[in-house]
């Protein structure tokens, strides 16, 4: 997993990046005209929603010496035209602090492109965020105490709109709180069907269950202090918007692993630190832990946070087997901005 940090203007860390990456061989690929024409289409939703991050995308192209139509369609096409990944987050209450967890699970192939970033924008929140593509996020906590992680979901439409990766970068760059961010995605025009988890330092939690056609916000349920969000409608307004037969091929475990997470978070209480949140991401029976090793497919990265305190720990790679350790970078960076 790479570790940049990227500060300054949007322009400033799209090319800082780039420049990096570029000089170790990267190069953007030709993007097939179907996706051209859907970032041209998604273009106008992206400058209502985050116009800064066009000129992330321009500063990136410039640096990797490519057009800026080709990297930006790329961008607006990621999850419209998707390989589905298979993910698990939760949030949960402790009485004295929220706890955030999550597994990222996808094809093996797509370890050498993980990254997990520090992003420092002028004019913007403070993050630490994971992702398998340069410039979006697929979860990150921020320096409000914010954090957000998306699941796939089996969809039945796409529509141009923005990525949900820069819908999630648009959250831990301007959201303080789980109501702005719930929010800031349910009035974006999203281009797929995916569920986005938000947990914020002050207990607040909700999942926004999301199709472009659809919209719903899910809660704890009453009696608990947690909630819970794999790759699967919960809400019953939102599961005639699901794939349902594409998510018995390719989310087969994605029940089991939600009943899984929820009963060890139930059972434990208002118990729930950082040590119990990465043994049920370290959970085999009842597939948390993903290893699909038939298609090739499992846990990439896992990450805890304690809200709070700022206290984010990363396993890479399976947390059965990888260690979690500590990420100050965010912490420090914060106190030399102090």
């Amino acid at each position: 997993m790479f570790h940049p940090i990227v500060k300054g203007t949007y322009y400033d860390m799209g090319y800082r990046y780039g420049t990096i990456i570029h000089k170790h061989g990267f190069r953007v690929e030709e993007q097939p005209n179907e996706k051209l024409g859907f970032g041209r289409k998604s273009e106008g939703e992206i400058k209502r929603v985050f116009p800064e991050i066009l000129e992330e995308i321009k500063g990136f192209a410039d640096a990797c010496h490519a057009s800026y139509e080709n990297v930006s369609a790329f961008m607006h096409s990621i999850g419209a035209f998707k390989v589905q990944p298979m993910c698990s987050t939760f949030a949960a209450f402790n009485g004295d602090d929220v706890v955030f967890g999550r597994n990222y699970d996808f094809f093996y192939s797509f370890k050498k492109f993980t990254e997990s970033y520090l992003t420092c924008p002028n004019d913007g929140y403070w993050s630490l965020g994971h992702t398998d593509v340069f410039i979006g996020r697929e979860d990150g906590i921020n320096e409000k105490g914010l954090a957000v992680a998306m699941t796939g979901i089996a969809e039945k439409a796409i529509k141009p709109g923005i990525s949900f990766c820069l819908a999630l970068r648009c959250v831990l760059d301007k959201c303080a709180t789980v109501e702005e961010g719930i929010r800031l995605i349910s009035n974006a025009h999203i281009s797929a069907t995916d569920s986005y988890l938000l947990a914020d330092k002050e207990g607040n939690m909700a999942v926004v269950e999301y199709s472009p056609d659809k919209t719903r916000v899910r809660r704890p349920e009453e009696g608990n202090d947690f909630i819970v969000c794999t790759n699967h409608f919960v809400h019953p307004e939102m599961q005639e918007m699901e794939d349902l037969k594409e998510r018995s091929r390719c989310n087969w475990d994605s029940l089991a692993r939600y009943s899984t997470i929820s009963a060890m978070l139930k059972e434990r209480s208002r118990g729930v630190d950082a040590k119990h949140a990465q043994k049920i991401l370290a959970n085999h029976s009842g597939y948390v832990c993903s290893h699909q090793n038939k298609i090739m497919l499992g846990t990439i990265w896992s990450v805890t946070a304690s809200l709070g305190q700022l206290q984010i720990f990363r396993a890479e790679g399976h947390p059965c087997k990888a260690k979690y350790k500590q990420d100050l970078r965010l912490n420090k960076a914060l106190q030399r901005r102090a």
